[in-house]
């Protein structure tokens, strides 16, 4: 993984607190803070259970590609990148759930009333069902 920190900078996982070692390198991610592999690979692994989670990130951005492939077998890493070639409403720039509220409005979308994602109908019947498991009806 690029940007794989020194172990005697001092630095610690920000998931599970440990320091780095040789069995756990740390590595950093765009915003800064730093990750053990091990929990990188948590974070991607989950993620897989529960798309909403994809794509793994902290402080809003993205972790590199590069350590999401290192991070998960080939069949998960497939996975993975078709979860994030059908997302369309995950943003993490927005700063609250009002904002977030306004833009699903905005583009025509509604919420699902059990999670809040937002959701657009572009064909078919007005039955929805949302990534959490909840049915409800498109009502616009």
């Amino acid at each position: 993984m690029a940007n794989t920190q020194s172990v005697s900078d001092g630095r610690i996982c920000v998931s599970c607190f440990s320091p780095g070692t040789t069995l756990s390198v740390l590595v950093a991610v765009p915003c800064g803070h730093v990750f053990c592999k091990s929990c990188i690979s948590r974070r991607c692994t989950v993620a897989l259970k529960d798309r909403t989670l994809v794509p793994a990130h902290c402080c809003g951005l993205e972790f590199p590609t590069e350590y999401v492939k290192e991070a998960l077998e080939s069949a998960d890493f497939t996975t993975n990148s078709r979860f994030l070639r059908e997302r369309q409403w995950k943003c993490t720039t927005l700063r609250s759930d009002v904002e977030y509220a306004q833009m699903v409005k905005r583009i025509g979308g509604m919420q699902c009333p059990r999670c809040g994602v937002g959701v657009k109908k572009i064909s078919g019947c007005d039955t929805m069902k949302c990534f959490c498991g909840n049915q409800f009806l498109y009502l616009h």
